[in-house]
């Protein structure tokens, strides 16, 4: 793998993407900042309904009505997305920017061959005509791991399986040599055998091409092994932020140590897993206070009243939760400022 440098390719900061439905305003995103560094994969992590896939929707600028994002920058090498038309868009789309999408039979498009889709993708950014796209897109279906790529390109998706399928999908999406790949459950549906499989492909290809990738799922085994950085999603925010030694040495947000109480575990015995009790709440109806606190065995009556925001607990380490060691400074602990404003002085120090 490409070794990560500091410099950052892409950061987003304080995003806020909602929705406006009959039953009210969805806080889908609300106020997401991170960072990717050039050859870096980092990780998203958290259950489903905690605002990964808008996260990656409001980068690629797919964000389509009743939704609008409404606040923050996504900067790609200094420049804001956010201030791009659609045209503009539409270029760095694949060219600069490649996203792959959680089902493959969806994404591909039935009545037309799996080839002409990819070769399509090629044609859109490159100046180069019908074969020589043709060419490309077994190329790229070699470099994938799809056999015999120079007769697979005139079949269907009906033709291929699953795995195949999201094999292809990966092709169309490093098609046009991007700087930065966006991978949103790439390995949804597929058994383990073959999400290893997708792993290793898009590792070489990582390396291969030097791509940054933002790798989105709600298995944090599966950033153990892949990402060197790991932000944590609930309620539409990033509520632990680490590297992914630290996070999983010891992580500091409840929530996360619940997602990695129900990860299986290949050595010891275990009778059975610890689930997170409850669900992810209504984005439309978030309850008061801190939106995990309905399902976290330490919640306090301050956690109640009073919605932590992502402080540093230590270097390179960030949680949102007002008993993670080292919330805040000490004369924040002190005047017990939180997210919301004002809470009790003893409402953010120390220990759970």
């Amino acid at each position: 793998m490409t070794p990560p440098t500091d410099d950052p390719i892409l950061e987003v900061e304080d995003l806020v993407t909602r929705f406006y439905t009959d039953d009210g305003t969805v806080k889908a995103v609300d106020g997401v900042s991170f960072d990717l560094r050039e050859g870096e994969t980092v990780g998203i992590v958290g259950e489903s309904g905690s605002g990964k896939s808008v996260t990656a929707m409001s980068v690629m600028g797919l964000i389509d009505s009743p939704g609008r994002v409404e606040g923050g920058t996504i900067r790609y090498r200094g420049e804001n997305l956010l201030e791009k038309s659609d045209a503009e868009m539409r270029d760095v789309r694949g060219s600069e920017i490649s996203m792959i999408f959680q089902d493959p039979m969806t994404s591909l498009n039935p009545v037309y061959t799996v080839g002409e889709q990819i070769a399509r993708v090629i044609r859109r950014h490159q100046d180069v005509g019908k074969e020589e796209a043709k060419a490309q897109a077994a190329e790229l279906m070699t470099d994938v791991g799809i056999p015999e790529a120079e007769s697979r390109v005139e079949d269907y998706p009906h033709e291929f399986s699953g795995g195949m399928r999201q094999r292809a999908l990966i092709a169309m999406a490093i098609s046009c040599d991007p700087e930065i790949l966006i991978a949103d459950e790439p390995t949804t549906a597929l058994d383990v055998t073959i999400e290893a499989q997708i792993f290793d492909v898009l590792d070489d290809l990582q390396e291969k091409y030097g791509m940054s990738v933002v790798l989105i799922t709600h298995d944090l085994g599966v950033v153990a092994g892949t990402a060197e950085r790991v932000n944590v999603m609930y309620a539409g925010r990033i509520i632990e932020s680490a590297d992914v030694d630290a996070l999983f040495e010891n992580p500091r947000h409840p929530y996360t140590r619940g997602l990695m109480r129900s990860i299986p575990r290949l050595h010891g015995s275990v009778d059975r897993l610890e689930p997170i009790e409850g669900s992810v709440p209504d984005p439309a109806s978030l309850p008061p206070g801190c939106s995990f606190h309905p399902r976290c065995p330490h919640a306090t009556e301050i956690c109640t009243q009073h919605d932590p925001e992502l402080r540093t607990v230590e270097a390179g380490r960030e949680a949102a939760c007002v008993h993670a060691r080292g919330y805040g400074s000490p004369d924040d602990r002190a005047a017990g400022t939180g997210r919301d404003g004002p809470v009790a002085a003893d409402g953010g120090a120390g220990d759970e």
